[in-house]
């Protein structure tokens, strides 16, 4: 089994308990998918006003990639917005490690300065 595929459930909440600490987050809600192609891992967190999904992609011709997203609720359904946080390409453990600390080093400064952000 690929070593990606095993360790990004909890290097990702590794990542993101300490990016989010005191920010009021309930979380890791971890979905492992399935063990077919392609393969979609996500570890979610949520906050009453947002909501953060961490995926590992794994699918054909080499397409690999940690992706990061904040959804934003907002009180009017359709003033919700979702921002994408970023997208790294995630072909060896190395690059997945790499990426989840990026992400969350981003996640971190946005949510902490919102201000700075839209």
């Amino acid at each position: 089994m690929d070593i990606r595929v095993k360790t990004f459930a909890a290097e990702a909440a590794s990542r993101m308990d300490a990016a989010l600490g005191g920010l009021g987050f309930t979380g890791p809600e971890v979905n492992q998918g399935h063990n077919t192609y392609p393969l979609v891992i996500t570890v979610r967190y949520h906050r009453s006003d947002v909501s953060l999904k961490i995926s590992l992609i794994l699918t054909y011709a080499g397409e690999e990639y940690v992706s990061t997203t904040l959804q934003e609720h907002r009180e009017a359904p359709q003033k919700a917005r979702r921002v994408e946080v970023g997208t790294n390409t995630a072909h060896t453990g190395y690059q997945m490690r790499r990426a989840l600390e990026q992400q969350a080093q981003a996640v971190s400064d946005r949510l902490r300065h919102p201000d700075q952000h839209d």
